[in-house]
């Protein structure tokens, strides 16, 4: 991961962040069927809220994170939705 120090701040580069994003959904798909993974799969799917705060993605218009919590829900008989991962500071 690039990451670049400047007077006490912190730049993360777009590229590396969105390949960090992609590499979470193929965990949320290799882990969605396991039952005792449930924590990772909770803090994965923050970890990609995370993400696209940070790109700047308003988690209400999120369609791709909405359909990974749609298929979570129907695999898992759960019934989270986008505003239970939304990420403000």
């Amino acid at each position: 991961m690039s990451i670049h120090k400047f007077d006490k701040s912190v730049v993360i580069e777009e590229k590396t962040l969105i390949s960090r994003r992609d590499q979470f959904y193929k965990i949320i798909h290799d882990i969605v069927d396991e039952e005792d993974l449930e924590l990772m799969l909770i803090t994965t799917l923050h970890s990609i809220a995370f993400c696209d705060y940070l790109l700047g993605t308003e988690v209400e218009d999120n369609k791709r994170l909405n359909s990974l919590i749609n298929i979570v829900n129907d695999k898992r008989n759960t019934t989270y939705n986008l505003l239970d991962f939304h990420v403000c500071f």
